[in-house]
């Protein structure tokens, strides 16, 4: 086997444990959310691993100096990124079954390509706005049977939804700045950074209860902190030294189909055909935007 095949194995390996571990992070952070308050728990998990990947920054040897004119695009990026869609997606995740929930967020991409085209003059192709079409009717059909009602379950639809927009923002900030600061310091100051401002609310707004929570809600914790965070970072920066980003992206879409198992494996969630169909629709609009450009690239390689 020569080295650069050898290295394609090594990223496809790496990309089924990625796919593995941030699909089942969903079924984890409901766990999680269920016993201890919000605020608290997303706020040690953020502070918990961006320490984590600063310090492995500081081991690599990698820069982490953020020059001083970066510091007010990385403070929206982290709003957006990390501080809102950590607490959006922990209320809508506490409130819906979380493998529904992770296919919700899963459309942040199809966001992206029309922010792109509202903000960065980038073409809304035919392929673009069908898939974003396609996205909106597989959330529809998620949704449709709850839709009439007023219980909990349209309410964390919005915030997961609204939490994949604000990601969808914060990726379009990220990419009109050059970015001096290497990937692990990157990810490691949003999250340290992102953790603040929660951990300050959390204070103000919530009684310390934590500990009152059970271990299997501080193990789902420590896996969401520790897998769905820390690790799972590493090993995208890995993955994306041996993959172009977009072929790397095309590699996450098993994330929806792992949270939806897993949350009925874990949780005893429902899938049936209308989480099926929707998973089917979600799955078609993101390859619309993510399989294409890299196969048009490829080919003119």
């Amino acid at each position: 086997m020569t080295g650069q095949s050898s290295g394609r194995a090594t990223g496809f390996l790496l990309l089924a444990f990625l796919s593995f571990a941030w699909g089942t992070n969903w079924p984890a952070i409901k766990i999680a959310v269920l016993e201890m308050p919000i605020w608290q728990y997303r706020a040690a998990t953020a502070l918990a691993a961006g320490t984590c990947l600063l310090l492995y920054a500081r081991l690599s040897g990698q820069n982490m100096r953020v020059p001083r004119g970066q510091w007010p695009a990385l403070g929206v990026v982290t709003l957006t990124n990390v501080t809102l869609w950590l607490i959006f997606v922990g209320y809508g995740v506490k409130l819906m079954e979380s493998g529904q929930a992770s296919l919700i967020g899963f459309t942040a991409p199809l966001w992206v390509a029309l922010l792109a085209w509202m903000f960065l003059g980038e073409p809304l192709t035919l392929r673009r706005l069908g898939a974003l079409v396609i996205g909106i009717g597989g959330i529809a059909v998620l949704m449709w049977p709850s839709l009439g009602t007023l219980g909990d379950r349209p309410l964390g639809a919005l915030l997961v939804l609204a939490g994949a927009i604000s990601f969808a923002i914060g990726t379009i900030v990220t990419k009109r700045v050059i970015w001096a600061v290497p990937p692990a310091s990157f990810a490691g100051w949003q999250l340290m950074m992102g953790g603040i401002p929660i951990a300050v609310i959390a204070a103000a707004s919530e009684p310390m209860s934590m500990h009152r929570a059970s271990t299997e809600a501080w193990l789902a914790a420590a896996y969401t902190t520790f897998a769905g965070l820390v690790l799972a970072y590493i090993v995208w920066f890995r993955i994306i030294k041996i993959f172009e980003a977009g072929t790397a992206s095309i590699g996450t879409l098993a994330v929806p189909a792992v949270a939806l198992l897993s949350g009925a494996a874990v949780l005893g969630e429902p899938i049936g055909w209308r989480q099926l169909t929707a998973l089917a629709i979600v799955l078609s609009a993101v390859g619309l935007v993510l399989i294409a450009p890299a196969v048009h690239k490829r080919d003119r390689l």
